[in-house]
């Protein structure tokens, strides 16, 4: 992939340059100087809202092809989250997450991604008014002549480690090696309920008025007031592949089936806020699949 980034730079290949942004960011730059302190104007969930050429290539380019073949990235969407830690979350359409630390110049004007300890080369950022009024975080890459725009959905959380798309919080997403046995399938399975929780519980911290799952789709049936499940065919791809095998993914799922089946019903009050209603159903699920049985398979 990373030779593929090095030599070619047309507009029409940019599709299979996007699905990691920092992946782009990798050129080559002058020595800079890095402080570890973070930069309050990052720190939130960034969206991925727009990618363009910096420059027209040649006469013989068609613009408009150009510009449909980078949108086309754009619509199965990103999500950048910076947080106060000095680490970064990176989240694509398909769920499939990229986590490191992140470093900022003195001036705040360029940054570093640091990735199972491979540091990128500077990128330079900006940050300026956007749609809306709302923030929009610019990285410019001249030498591969784009410009990426993230647009900020949401600052950060008092308690980072609570946000849900702090990596702690995304380990479900992260594909195993190998089949995992009957505890390493509740302990995923788990995560990804504590993650749903965690959506639920920082809409209402943040005063939300919408509520986005759009990354984070999976057997749960989330709805006013309940937590129910999808059949397993219509379960987005993007969830089962995070488990080795559909076979592991229809393991998990079953537990899920089986514990909705089994345990009482929610019989807690509810407040008529369906958010918090949600999230003090997800915190019971979660409990109960913590808690269920873990024999190995």
């Amino acid at each position: 992939m990373l030779n593929t980034i090095r030599n070619h730079i047309q507009i029409i290949q940019m599709k299979t340059l996007v699905p990691f942004f920092i992946l782009l960011l990798l050129i080559s730059g002058c020595s800079l100087n890095f402080s570890s302190s973070t930069d309050t104007g990052l720190l939130g969930t960034w969206r991925l809202y727009d990618i363009e050429q910096l420059q027209k290539l040649s006469k013989d380019d068609d613009a408009f092809a150009n510009t449909v073949e980078l949108k086309k990235s754009v619509k199965d969407g990103e999500v950048l989250n910076f947080f106060d830690d000095g680490t970064y979350t990176d989240i694509n359409g398909e769920g499939i997450l990229r986590s490191g630390n992140w470093k900022s110049s003195d001036d705040n004007k360029v940054l570093r991604f640091i990735d199972s300890g491979k540091t990128s080369a500077p990128a330079k950022i900006s940050i300026e008014k956007g749609p809306n009024s709302k923030p929009l975080l610019i990285f410019s890459n001249e030498q591969k002549n784009i410009v990426l725009k993230f647009v900020k959905e949401a600052g950060p959380l008092k308690e980072y480690s609570s946000d849900p798309f702090y990596a702690t919080n995304n380990l479900w997403r992260i594909k195993p090696a190998q089949p995992e046995d009957t505890a390493q399938l509740t302990k995923r399975l788990a995560n990804y309920f504590k993650h749903l929780a965690l959506i639920l519980k920082s809409a209402k911290d943040r005063k939300q008025e919408v509520v986005s799952f759009e990354f984070s789709m999976g057997p749960a049936k989330i709805y006013n007031g309940g937590i129910g499940i999808h059949p397993f065919n219509i379960v987005p791809a993007t969830w089962k592949n995070t488990y080795y095998n559909e076979a592991d993914a229809l393991k998990a799922y079953t537990q899920y089936a089986k514990y909705l089946d089994t345990s009482s019903s929610y019989k807690g009050a509810a407040i008529g806020d369906w958010i918090q209603d949600d999230y003090n159903i997800l915190l019971v699920i979660y409990s109960g699949i913590t808690q269920s049985p873990t024999k190995s398979n």
